[in-house]
């Protein structure tokens, strides 16, 4: 935001002040604290043109002041509202009056900036609420009345007000902060330039490049379309210069910044919510999170790999790369802030207070190069940069948080979870894939935490039924929850980075998903052997079982291409399909028949290669 002194940019400097005041001094009563900050969300919204170079209408002017007046009469209201009984208590009539104005207010808000697909949703999941006595089978319950379904959704901490409105309060709206301070700093451009150093020289360097700075940079940022946006303006560029064609320049950034949320140290709003709704702390989620991040940079590397060694692209010309010492001597006091950040999660402080600090410590670094020193209008103007973009978050997760309400008082969740075990026979196969199948479904046109939401309450459940730990099950439809992103015809950052290539927004979809087919086998594998989240293992359990999913990874990868160390025939390519498929599944006679179709593929690959080369040889000593 350029010019931060108009009511849009007072508004956004002022909820990020205050979000940075109650993380510093403490938060006020949950009815003051979330009401405040949903209020600051739709305000701003309200106050955002819809387009380019529109105005805000009379009619956005008064949407704004009313969103802000329900702040005003919560915090006005709160000695009352904190000792009333909820749901035995009756609401007054202006309690009334105020939770419609505000639940319609945020469904409109909702409706522009995130999209009519979750909306339209959220009123369906609203109708429900209502409409229980009439529904058919299991879906039938005894109704909600209108007292009720208000105290339930903007009276109490259940709704709009639960668990992911507080995680946006909180911690998400921090690390927004900090990703954005970051970036102002120049983050960005040096992982990019780390990134050319580390592989910038080897075969499909230019697209390894998207894959590592968009790693890089999504672990301290966590927002697919930020991380596309960033990280690709430079990287798909470089892609296209290199040969890849625009379609599949776009793909490579939509999938390695849709990544960014798989991998620690902050991996977007849904991993906070898991922590919250398991009741484990975060490093837990970030430690088993660690490994299935990686393997799926892995997976995207593999297949970017084999695609450049399949077209025959030329290398990037060393010359023209940055030199890593150069680019370490120049930036390295960047990642100060990143590992103050990870240092404080890890010594067990909590996220909100390593956030907090690694804010301070990555400001105060920024002084020590005057090439990333943080002026002070640098400093507001990344005040209300975070402000906007955190504003779609805080609107995802107060309006998904009226579904958590509406699943919690019909007992939904459990219907849903009880129909897939009994429509699966109590396979757990079956189960997981209807599970991917729902979080891939719901996922078309969702955020990523509503996904996540509404699955670990509706298909999560009914894996712990069949013996999975809470934490694998809930890790299960939080991986398909973010591959959702790159499902057609939804796909979101698709379309950012189509743009900046080009393309066509539809093609690169498919080729952003067919690059991440080997990631889908990823959570398959930690939900049969939970060995690579950690749990319930030891250091040997790990490392075969990494190197077991690893191969499996590199196998399906090759087998897509069609490319290994030279092009694959039919039978090597089911081959390799069949190996990748075996090593998921863990086993010592699946595994052992899994690197036998390898070295199988491998050994016929060197015999084709040695026949060509010795006929090629024969040919020239004739005369």
């Amino acid at each position: 935001m350029r010019n931060f002194l108009t009511p849009r940019g007072l508004v956004a400097v002022g909820w990020s002040s205050f979000q940075i005041y109650t993380a510093a001094t403490g938060m006020f009563d949950l009815l003051i604290q979330l009401p405040v900050h949903v209020a600051f969300a739709v305000t701003l919204a309200f106050l955002t043109p819809r387009r380019e170079g529109a105005s805000v209408g009379w009619a956005d002017w008064g949407a704004a002041l009313l969103s802000a007046g329900t702040a005003v009469y919560f915090i006005h209201q709160n000695p009352r509202l904190v000792t009333r009984m909820p749901f035995v208590d009756e609401p007054g009539a202006l309690d009334k009056v105020v939770g419609i104005v505000l639940l319609v207010l945020l469904l409109e808000a909702s409706r522009r900036f995130v999209g009519m697909g979750r909306t339209g949703l959220t009123l369906v999941f609203v109708a429900y609420a209502f409409v229980g006595p009439w529904m058919p089978g299991f879906l039938g319950h005894g109704g909600t009345a209108f007292s009720r379904f208000i105290d339930l959704q903007v009276l109490s901490t259940e709704g709009v007000f639960g668990i992911p409105a507080l995680v946006s309060a909180t911690y998400i709206f921090l690390f927004i902060l900090f990703g954005t301070f970051m970036s102002r700093m120049g983050l960005i451009r040096f992982f990019t330039d780390l990134a050319l150093a580390l592989a910038g020289w080897s075969r499909g360097g230019a697209a390894k490049v998207a894959v590592i700075s968009s790693g890089l940079f999504g672990m301290i940022n966590g927002s697919a379309i930020a991380n596309a946006v960033t990280t690709g303006s430079f990287t798909i560029p470089l892609m296209k210069r290199a040969g890849y064609r625009p379609e599949f320049a776009a793909g490579v950034e939509s999938t390695a910044s849709m990544g960014g949320q798989l991998i620690p140290p902050v991996m977007g709003a849904a991993a906070f919510i898991m922590a919250e709704t398991l009741g484990v702390p975060y490093t837990t989620i970030a430690l088993s999170a660690a490994i299935p991040g990686v393997l799926y940079f892995v997976a995207v590397g593999v297949m970017v790999h084999f695609e450049a060694a399949r077209q025959n692209l030329p290398l990037l010309s060393r010359s023209e790369l940055p030199r890593l010492r150069v680019v370490l001597a120049a930036g390295s006091h960047m990642l100060v802030a990143p590992a103050a950040l990870v240092y404080f999660l890890v010594i067990g402080r909590s996220p909100l207070y390593a956030g907090l600090w690694a804010l301070v410590i990555g400001a105060a670094a920024s002084f020590l190069r005057r090439e990333t020193r943080l002026t002070f209008r640098a400093t507001v103007e990344a005040l209300a940069e975070s402000a906007e973009n955190a504003m779609q978050v805080a609107l995802a997760c107060a309006t998904v948080g009226i579904v958590v309400g509406v699943v919690a008082v019909t007992g939904l969740g459990l219907k849903i979870a009880g129909g897939i075990v009994t429509l699966s026979g109590g396979n757990l196969l079956l189960t997981l894939l209807f599970a991917m199948v729902a979080a891939l479904v719901l996922g078309t046109g969702l955020p990523t935490s509503a996904t996540y939401i509404i699955t670990s309450v509706m298909a999560a459940p009914a894996l712990v039924q069949l013996g999975l730990p809470p934490l694998v099950a809930h890790m299960f439809v939080f991986y398909f929850g973010i591959l959702a992103d790159l499902t057609p015809p939804t796909a979101i950052s698709t379309y950012a980075t189509a743009a900046i290539a080009g393309a066509d927004p539809w093609p690169t979809q498919w080729r952003a998903m067919l690059l991440a087919l080997s990631g889908f086998l990823i959570p398959f594998s930690f939900a049969y052997d939970s060995s690579i989240l950690l749990i319930n293992t030891t250091l040997l359990g790990v490392v075969f079982r990494t190197a077991a999913v690893t191969l499996g990874i590199l196998m399906l990868g090759a087998g897509i291409i069609g490319y290994l160390w030279s092009p694959t025939r039919v039978l090597e390519r089911l081959a390799l399909l069949a190996g990748s498929v075996l090593l998921i599944f863990p086993g010592v006679w699946s595994d052992l028949l899994g690197v036998l179709a390898f070295l199988g593929v491998c050994a016929s690959q060197r015999l084709r290669r040695t026949g060509a080369l010795a006929a090629a040889v024969k040919a020239q000593r004739r005369p």
